[in-house]
């Protein structure tokens, strides 16, 4: 039999994928109605907010696709944690179309929500009156529609490609890196790029390597009993804390405001929410802090310590030396707690660094965004290669099927 390099079945996948991008990206260059395109020539050069930007759609918010992939993932995220309260047994009883009803019944809602505040600080070439309304109203319902159709490409490209939605991630990564290192300073890149070098050589050692935890499994009375173990990820979330670090930040960001308009005349509420952003050692702080408690949190909610000691003690399996239920429910909390805190202080060092530089004026603002857009770039990666990996592996059995 003839040898071939790339198997078909894998060549079929990633020319599907090549389809999929493809459209994404023509749909991102489709403009909204009404909107002043002209006007949003002199932001060329801003890269505020890339992180949120590898998760929505275009650069400027100007096209069909300006909301992303970002409702859905949102949706889905708050599901989940939901989802993940529930005991093990109404856990199991949770169908998933009902799962999938109400992640896009929050869709919607996140989106029309998403779309309003988008439109009111878009720039129309309208300067009022009637014809203003119905551009924002047409501009709104073509964000809505459109974050429904990247969900249906991210859908058919899980299907019949590779990557799923982390594909069209992995677009608005590339177009972020490339549109943040041209045209900046050589000198403030060299900085830059030694903290990125380093930010992803630790993430591919974490999101390739894991704790293992010994068990005991009553079924396995072989050699192999010695073998069996729970994994656990160092980089318990992966990529999680980069992509909604930023959005999380903003709920502080947002109550301080608020304070602030009710209480104009106090001033330590004032100077809080004047200093409560990234560019100020207040900002940096609560920022660092929403980071930690996002990596621990959602660390416990995936990983659901609670369930995965029900689980042992039902199956009659056990840690080797626990007994089962609460001590190996507490042993697993603190082995997961000890990760996150882990994960989490690498991920704070290279997210906090350059902002502090920036701060103390080391780098430009357009810079300070590039180590976080390599880490989710370097996580992504990884699991592109070992899907990579397991349809070429599963290709290999084709002949004997």
């Amino acid at each position: 039999m003839k040898k071939r390099f790339f198997p078909k079945t894998l060549i079929q996948k990633l020319i599907f994928t090549l389809i999929i991008m493809t459209v994404y990206l023509i749909g991102r260059e489709l403009p909204l109605y009404g909107v002043d395109l002209e006007a949003y020539a002199a932001f060329r050069n801003d890269a505020e907010d890339l992180i949120m930007q590898t998760i929505g759609g275009d650069r400027y918010r100007t096209s069909i696709f300006a909301l992303g992939i970002s409702p859905f993932m949102f949706s889905m995220l708050f599901v989940q944690v939901v989802v993940s309260f529930k005991k093990a047994d109404s856990k199991a009883h949770t169908s998933p179309r009902k799962t999938t009803r109400a992640t896009l019944i929050l869709m919607l809602i996140w989106a029309l929500i998403q779309a309003v505040l988008t439109v009111q600080s878009t720039l129309f070439i309208y300067e009022g009156g009637l014809q203003l309304i119905a551009a924002k109203i047409v501009a709104a319902v073509q964000m809505i529609t459109g974050s429904f159709v990247i969900l249906w490409l991210a859908t058919r490209n899980g299907k019949y490609g590779i990557g799923g939605q982390t594909v069209l991630i992995y677009v608005n990564i590339l177009d972020s890196v490339v549109n943040t290192v041209k045209g900046a300073p050589i000198k403030e890149l060299h900085v830059v790029g030694a903290i990125c070098v380093v930010a992803l050589l630790i993430t591919i050692i974490f999101e390739n390597s894991e704790y293992r935890i010994p068990m005991q499994r009553i079924s396995i009375h072989s050699i192999y009993s010695d073998k069996n173990y729970i994994p656990i990820k160092l980089n318990t979330i992966g990529m999680m804390p980069v992509m909604f670090s930023s959005a999380f930040f903003m709920l502080p960001v947002y109550s301080c405001q608020f304070l602030a308009m009710l209480f104009p005349d106090n001033a330590t509420i004032a100077w809080v929410s004047d200093n409560m952003d990234t560019t100020h050692p207040l900002g940096l702080g609560v920022y660092i802090a929403v980071l930690y408690f996002i990596t621990v949190v959602f660390s416990f909610i995936f990983i659901s310590p609670k369930n995965l000691a029900e689980n042992l003690q039902k199956s009659g399996d056990s840690i080797t030396g626990l007994k089962a239920g609460k001590k190996t429910r507490r042993f697993i909390s603190n082995r997961v707690f000890s990760i996150a805190i882990f994960s989490a202080f690498f991920m704070s060092i290279f997210l906090g660094l350059p902002l502090g530089l920036h701060i103390r004026g080391f780098i430009d603002a357009s810079l300070i965004s590039l180590p976080s857009i390599i880490i989710a770039m370097a996580s992504i990666n990884c699991n592109l290669y070992r899907e990579f990996r397991a349809v070429r592996d599963y290709d290999a059995y084709v002949p004997f099927i």
